[in-house]
């Protein structure tokens, strides 16, 4: 596997990156800044600006997050390069990563803010992009930590097959 070929990790990167921003457009078309439908409940979908990293935390630092984001997006995709594994899961958790982490660097670098417009009970606000790279960063653990064990990941002493 070739990982510049790899067409799992391109095309959820892309997927992703796609869906969060139509998503985030439609609630800046259709939703007031910081309105909510509905009003009230346990699931909200809201219209707010995080200018900070998840949370909020780091409000403000908009051209620290950015310079952050770049750094992460070119650390993960050389750590993706320089791998042996080749297993769906692990190309698969990469590229929720890296689509969630274009999404939000993409709104950073144009609205200096990211949409967060999807509110669970307490839970602060997210959207696709934040909800992509949890899912992934839980999945890439899961695979580097029991891969070998579930099978997702060859012993150092069998074979690696090709699954792409």
């Amino acid at each position: 596997m070739v990982w510049y070929r790899d067409w799992v990790f391109y095309s959820i990167a892309i997927v992703v990156f796609i869906l969060d921003q139509i998503s985030k457009e439609v609630i800046r078309r259709h939703l007031p800044l910081y309105g909510s439908w509905p009003e009230d409940g346990f699931l909200r979908i809201v219209h707010g600006l995080n200018t900070g990293s998840a949370f909020g935390l780091f409000s403000g630092f908009t051209n620290l997050l950015t310079i952050a984001s770049i750094v992460g997006i070119g650390v993960v995709l050389y750590y993706f390069q320089k791998q042996e594994i080749s297993v769906i899961w692990y190309r698969l958790s990469i590229g929720l990563i890296v689509g969630g982490a274009l999404g939000n660097l993409v709104d950073r670098l144009k609205d200096g803010a990211v949409v967060d417009f999807i509110s669970v009970g307490w839970w602060p606000a997210f959207n696709v992009a934040d909800s992509s790279i949890s899912v992934g960063m839980v999945l890439l653990i899961i695979t580097l930590l029991f891969g070998e064990r579930f099978g997702w990941i060859p012993t150092s002493n069998e074979s690696r097959p090709d699954d792409s």
